[in-house]
C-alpha cells in the first residue's frame, strides 16, 4: 500500500496541488450554493434548476471559447490562472450576496471562467505525449482534482458543523463562502507559479470540423456588439456542413449526441439530489455535504481502476457499462421514492452514493479519451470545448425541466426521466465504434501508416 501510494506520487507533477486546492474551492461550493438557495434565500427546487440552467449557459459558451482561445493563443498558463482568480473573487461575493438575482449572477461569472480549466489542464497533461498514455495521465489529473473535490466536502461539512454551533447556520453558511473565495485566489496563486509555461503543439493547421465551426458561430452570435459582426450567411454554410464527413471521424455525430442526451439523464438526477436529502429526507446541511464527500473519494478510489479497464476493454465498452449501471441506480431510485415516503437506511443511501461516484469515474475518464482520439491534433482544444459545451447543453435542458418537474411532479418522476435519457444514450452509442489507438508523433501528426491494427487501450 505504501509502495503504491509513493508510486502514485512520483507520478504527479507539482502543478496538479493547484488543481487540487482549486477543486477543493469547487467542491465546498457545489453543494453550498444549493443549501444557500434554501437556507440564506428561501427558494425551491424550481429556483435551483433556473440557477443550474442559467449557470449552464455560459458554462457552454465559455466551453466553445475558451479552448479555441488556448489553441490561437497557443498558450495554456493563463487560462488556468485566470479560472481560479476569478470564481474565488465571485464566492467572495456570494458570501455577501442578499437576492436570488445576485447569487444567479455570481454563479454565471463563475462557471464561466471555471470552464477554461476543464478545457486547458487536460491539454496541457496529453500534449507530446504518446497517445498510449493519455487515459493514465488524465485518470491522474482528475484523481487530484476528485481528491480535492473529497476534502471541499469535508471543509464544508466541518465548517457547517462546528459554525452552526458558534453561530447560526446563516453566518457559518456566509463565512463558508469567504473562506473558499481566498482558497480561490490561493489556488491562482500557487497556479501561477507551477503551472508550465507550455505551447501548444506546433501542427499544420486544417479547416475545422463543421461541427467545431458551429459552435464557434454560435459563440459569436452570443458576442454581438461593436467589435464582433456576426455573419448570419457563414452559419447557413456551418449547418449545411454539418451533413458532411470532411473533418469528422466515424462516429463522431452519434457520439456527440449520445453525449448530450447522456448528461441531460445525468442533470435530471444530479442537479435536485442535494435538495432531495435537504427537503424531502430533512437531513441537516453538513450530513448532506457528507454524502457527496462519500460520492466523491469514490471517484478518487476508482480512477485508478477505470484506467485499467479502459486499457483492457476499451473506452467505449466502459464508458456503455458506466451508463448502465447508473441507469439501474436511477430507475431503482425512482421506483423506491414512487412506492414509499421513508427516507431510505443510511447504509442503502451510502451504498448508492458509492455507487454513484465509482460509475462517474468510468464515464468521465473515457470520455473525455473517446473525444481526444476522435479530433484531429489541430482542433484537439477546440474539440474538447465543444465535449465539455455539449455535456453543458444536456446539464442547461436537465435545469429547468428537473426543478419544475420535481417541484410539481415529485423527485420519483425527475429521476425516472433520468433513467430514460441513460436508456436512449446507450442505444444512440451502438453506432459508435472504438476509437483506434494513435501514437503521435513529435510535432504533433498522426502516423502515416492509418490503416494499421489499433493498439488495444
Amino acid at each position: 500500500m505504501r509502495r503504491s501510494v509513493r508510486g502514485w506520487w512520483r507520478e504527479g507533477e507539482s502543478w496538479y496541488a493547484s488543481v487540487g486546492l482549486a477543486n477543493l474551492v469547487l467542491g465546498t461550493s457545489s453543494i453550498l450554493i444549493p443549501l444557500a438557495l434554501k437556507s440564506l434565500l428561501h427558494r425551491s427546487v424550481d429556483s435551483l434548476g433556473v440557477l443550474s440552467s442559467l449557470v449552464s449557459v455560459v458554462g457552454v459558451l465559455g466551453s466553445l471559447a475558451w479552448g479555441r482561445l488556448s489553441d490561437v493563443a497557443r498558450r495554456r498558463k493563463p487560462f488556468i490562472v485566470l479560472s481560479y482568480a476569478v470564481p474565488g473573487a465571485c464566492l467572495l461575493l456570494m458570501a455577501f450576496a442578499r437576492t436570488f438575482e445576485s447569487l444567479i449572477l455570481l454563479n454565471m461569472a463563475l462557471n464561466l471562467f471555471w470552464v477554461a480549466n476543464a478545457s486547458v489542464t487536460v491539454l496541457i497533461v496529453i500534449e507530446n505525449r504518446d497517445a498510449r498514455d493519455w487515459e493514465t495521465k488524465i485518470g491522474h489529473l482528475n484523481q487530484v482534482g476528485a481528491l480535492g473535490w473529497v476534502f471541499g466536502l469535508l471543509l464544508g461539512s466541518a465548517a457547517l458543523a462546528v459554525g452552526g454551533r458558534l453561530v447560526d447556520e446563516l453566518w457559518a453558511l456566509r463565512a463558508t463562502f469567504a473562506l473558499i473565495g481566498v482558497g480561490g485566489f490561493a489556488a491562482a496563486a500557487l497556479a501561477a507559479r507551477s503551472v508550465p509555461s507550455t505551447r501548444a503543439q506546433e501542427v499544420e493547421a486544417s479547416p475545422p470540423a463543421p461541427s467545431v465551426a458551429l459552435g464557434s458561430a454560435l459563440v459569436d452570435l452570443v458576442l454581438l456588439g461593436p467589435i464582433r459582426r456576426f455573419d448570419a450567411r457563414r452559419l447557413g454554410r456551418q449547418l449545411r456542413g454539418l451533413g458532411r464527413k470532411r473533418d469528422l471521424a466515424p462516429g463522431t455525430k452519434p457520439f456527440l449526441l449520445a453525449t448530450v442526451v447522456a448528461y441531460l439523464g445525468l442533470g435530471l438526477f444530479g442537479i435536485p439530489l442535494p435538495l432531495l436529502l435537504a427537503e424531502r429526507f430533512l437531513l441537516p446541511s453538513s450530513v448532506v455535504f457528507l454524502f457527496f464527500a462519500v460520492q466523491n473519494a469514490a471517484v478518487v478510489v476508482a480512477y485508478p481502476w477505470a484506467s485499467r479497464r479502459i486499457k483492457e476493454s476499451g473506452n467505449l465498452r466502459v464508458q456503455r457499462g458506466a451508463l448502465a449501471v447508473r441507469l439501474v441506480l436511477f430507475a431503482t431510485a425512482a421506483a423506491t421514492l414512487a412506492l414509499t415516503k421513508a427516507v431510505p437506511p443510511i447504509p442503502i443511501l451510502v451504498a448508492a452514493f458509492v455507487v454513484y461516484g465509482l460509475t462517474w469515474s468510468t464515464f468521465q475518464l473515457s470520455g473525455t479519451a473517446i473525444t481526444s482520439r476522435l479530433a484531429k491534433p489541430e482542433t484537439r482544444g477546440r474539440a474538447l470545448g465543444l465535449y465539455n459545451g455539449l455535456a453543458g447543453t444536456g446539464w442547461i435542458l436537465a435545469g429547468v425541466g428537473s426543478g419544475y418537474m420535481a417541484r410539481w411532479a415529485g423527485y420519483q418522476a425527475t429521476f425516472a426521466a433520468s433513467a430514460v435519457c441513460l436508456l436512449v444514450a446507450l442505444v444512440i452509442l451502438r453506432w459508435v465504434p472504438e476509437p483506434r489507438a494513435t501514437t503521435l508523433g513529435p510535432a504533433g501528426e498522426e502516423p502515416e501508416d492509418r490503416d494499421a491494427p489499433a493498439e488495444a487501450v
